[in-house]
């Protein structure tokens, strides 16, 4: 009875666990597709295939599959143990609208007659079109591994060579090149393992298949994100990724697909294409970036720090290159915030939005941007992706122990209290204000102390050209001192400086203006150059005319002194961009040369007018 007891309980124990084990699971116990265990989620130990939702294909995998991938999973390579095999596949847009003759004309005639290099041979036995198992058509190439033939000969190299499988398929606007590679003997013995594996390939993506493991990096639901050295969370978009490490002081997120990736076209054919081509030119890179900037003040707000942004804003950008489309308060959990939401259109033909979250709570300042290009800010599915991005930040309690107090350098420093430019050795010198940074190893890094070296090697050591730089970070004002060995006539040197400018397209057709003036001081003869930009020309130009574009943050207006003294010339250039050209960064401009000293002496209040030269003075007749 004791006996049947048992037995009884063994086998209902039995039932239950054959119950349980979903009936799948028995079509795939053959040993030759096994079961895919690799992803340590416990949901995904049961998916034998894997693949990409976006690019649209899927095959399977055995179970000792080590895989390698781009982030956007374009590109594949796994290799197997088992199968004694390789897989690698690269998809690519098939922006040139080729069919698969057209790649078959290409790889046949491109082929090399004669190669000196054997690595660099092919031994194609097979190279046509036709159907796979599913009904696609492609291009089927097959080959041996000519590596073998260089060390082996005849029969042996024959056997023992690498069996080659290149296919290539054209659908979903991709071209997917294939190749699985499979070892000679192995394959000679187990040809059809082969046949299973290449025919597991297929140029689809099932999304009510739930044995499928998506590739990609970033999934394609939201997830929360939690930054536990600095104390926040935000809920990341699917299909965004982290960019650098995790937990960094500044975080950045960004899409790993396009919004037509991930969303399919919204637009016609020849739009689309066009819209692409201006996103190459963004001035920025679109997404996401969280920043703890520096610990906060005891009265302050956000709305206070946000209204400074703007001030800032204000004075340092031209008011035609910029809207404020909303400034309003929010609430983030348990502490308030202040939203700048500015559109630029410092690239007239491709205006982006900068939205900016201004957040102050745990006794820190922190800044969260989202910026994307206002085209895509007016599709919808995108501009609410940016917006549940934003409003999804958090700050929490969990932080690094090690986190302390961050100064704000910005309320450390006297910004209007003086400092000196000069040049080593000739005496050159401006006295600016400490707005104005200088160049040097300790800030640049070694990109400038190499450049240094560079020129020190290039030129010797001993040189009669010397050179300064300053700039001023928010409006990107730069200066450039100059002071060199040069015997030509002044006029000669501003015949040459000035036919360059001259000779720019914009100034040719009326969109920049070149004015050239000079005075004389005692015996020294001075000239001021003055380039500048019409940006209200600039804007109908590119306006109307689709095939022209400009970034006003990478045109320069330029206010240049030149001065004679004796054989050597003296050159100060003051560059703002168009899109930071404000009546306070001219202002910015004008101290510089009003408080500027040659040999000592400062030229400015010494000049009582300036002479108006005609521009015909400088081109050639």
């Amino acid at each position: 009875m004791k006996y049947k007891k048992c037995t009884i309980v063994l086998v209902l124990c039995l039932s239950i666990f054959i119950a349980s084990i979903p009936s799948f699971a028995y079509a795939l116990e053959d040993g030759v597709i096994d079961l895919y265990e690799v992803f340590s989620n416990t949901k995904d130990r049961m998916k034998t295939e894997v693949g990409s939702r976006i690019f649209k294909w899927s095959m399977h995998l055995p179970d000792d599959a080590v895989v390698y991938k781009s982030d956007r999973v374009n590109y594949f390579n796994m290799s197997t143990d088992s199968y004694k095999s390789q897989v690698s596949l690269e998809v690519i847009k098939n922006e040139q609208k080729y069919s698969l003759e057209d790649i078959l004309y290409s790889k046949q005639m491109n082929t090399n007659d004669f190669n000196y290099y054997w690595y660099y041979s092919q031994k194609e036995f097979t190279f046509n079109i036709q159907q796979d198992d599913h009904g696609e058509k492609h291009i089927r190439i097959i080959k041996m591994d000519p590596y073998y033939d260089y060390y082996l000969v005849d029969a042996a190299a024959e056997e023992f060579s690498s069996y080659i499988e290149n296919r290539i398929y054209i659908k979903n606007d991709y071209i997917y090149n294939l190749e699985i590679r499979m070892e000679g003997r192995y394959y000679r013995e187990n040809p059809e393992m082969f046949s299973k594996l290449a025919s597991s390939f297929i140029l689809d993506y099932d999304e009510n298949n739930p044995y499928i493991k998506e590739l990609s990096d970033s999934v394609s639901e939201p997830r929360l994100y939690e930054n536990t050295s600095y104390g926040w969370e935000i809920t990341v978009n699917p299909y965004w990724k982290e960019e650098g490490i995790s937990n960094a002081r500044v975080q950045q997120f960004t899409a790993v697909y396009s919004h037509e990736e991930i969303y399919g076209n919204e637009k016609n054919e020849e739009a689309q294409e066009s819209q692409t081509l201006l996103d190459h030119y963004l001035p920025f890179r679109e997404g996401i970036s969280v920043s703890l900037v520096s610990s906060a003040a005891a009265n302050e707000t956000a709305e206070i720090w946000g209204r400074q942004e703007i001030e800032q804003l204000q004075q340092n950008y031209n008011d035609k290159v910029y809207e404020i489309l909303l400034t309003e308060k929010v609430t983030l959990g348990d502490v308030e915030g202040y939203r700048v939401k500015v559109k630029y259109s410092t690239a007239p033909q491709n205006p982006y939005i900068v939205d900016t979250l201004y957040v102050i709570g745990k006794g820190y300042k922190y800044r969260v941007v989202a910026s994307i290009s206002d085209n895509k800010y007016k599709e919808p599915k995108t501009k609410e992706a940016f917006e549940s991005m934003l409003k999804s930040f958090k700050l929490t309690n969990q932080h690094s122990k090690y986190l302390g107090k961050i100064l704000d350098p910005t309320d450390l420093i006297n910004w209007n209290a003086s400092k000196e430019i000069k040049t080593k050795k000739y005496n050159f010198k401006a006295t600016l204000t400490r707005k104005w940074h200088t160049y040097d190893n300790f800030y640049s890094g070694n990109y400038y102390g190499y450049y240094d070296y560079y020129d020190k090697y290039y030129y010797g050591h001993i040189s009669n050209q010397e050179s300064v730089n300053a700039y001023q970070t928010g409006n990107n004002l730069n200066l450039m001192m100059m002071a060199g060995f040069d015997t030509r006539g002044i006029e000669d040197s501003i015949h040459d400086y000035v036919k360059n400018l001259l000779d720019r397209d914009e100034v040719r057709i009326g969109l920049a203006s070149v004015d050239v003036s000079s005075t004389a001081v005692e015996s020294v003869k001075l000239y001021r150059i003055i380039t500048e930009y019409d940006l209200a020309g600039m804007n109908e130009f590119a306006e109307n005319n689709a095939t022209k574009s400009y970034d006003y943050n990478q045109l320069n207006n330029q206010y240049t002194y030149m001065i004679k003294v004796g054989n050597d010339l003296y050159t100060q250039t003051v560059s703002i961009p168009l899109a930071n050209t404000t009546a306070y960064t001219k202002a910015e401009m004008e101290k510089v040369w009003k408080n500027t000293q040659i040999n000592g002496i400062n030229y400015s209040p010494k000049i009582k007018n300036w002479h108006q030269h005609k521009l015909s003075e400088f081109q050639d007749k």
